[in-house]
């Protein structure tokens, strides 16, 4: 039975630059940090059907907490990480929604720390009486991040 979500996980290229961004600017603590690299890790990682045939594997794993959840970073480094495409609409393809409590002053010191926002901040009326207000930015790789309001009327 499923009873949760342990962490999210998310590949990247350069994990110092990843580090940089989600403490410093969005203001992500660091649970852990560690480099994994053993024969076997890479068939562990890879299976035998994905296209990379490797017995070996070398990563470095951060993990960061963001309220009650873990989200994983990991630079590959033997196979190299390759620049993630881009392009949201490829599957598997994914995002991080940020909880915030006021979209527009978190929006704003985020623009200050020299984050583009790619959105105006939009509206999604989900329930009778519950809107999200959110917006679109990137990280250093390009993957798509949101911040989301939840407002009750």
């Amino acid at each position: 039975m499923i009873t949760g979500v342990h962490h999210f996980s998310i590949s990247v290229t350069d994990l110092n630059r990843t580090l940089e961004f989600y403490t410093k600017v969005l203001e992500l603590t660091l649970q852990s940090q560690k480099r994994n690299s053993y024969d076997g890790l890479g068939r562990a990682l890879f299976g035998s059907n994905w296209g990379v045939d490797q017995s070996f594997a070398d990563l470095e794993i951060a993990v960061l907490n963001c309220g009650q959840m873990r989200i994983e970073f990991i630079e590959y480094r033997d196979p190299p990480a390759r620049p993630f495409h881009k392009n949201p609409s490829i599957a598997g393809s994914a995002h991080i929604a940020f909880k915030v409590q006021d979209i527009e002053g978190t929006r704003r010191r985020l623009e200050e720390a020299g984050v583009e926002f790619h959105t105006p901040i939009q509206s999604f009326p989900e329930k009778e009486d519950l809107e999200w207000k959110w917006c679109y930015f990137r990280d250093p790789d390009g993957i798509v991040l949101e911040l989301v309001e939840e407002v009750r009327h």
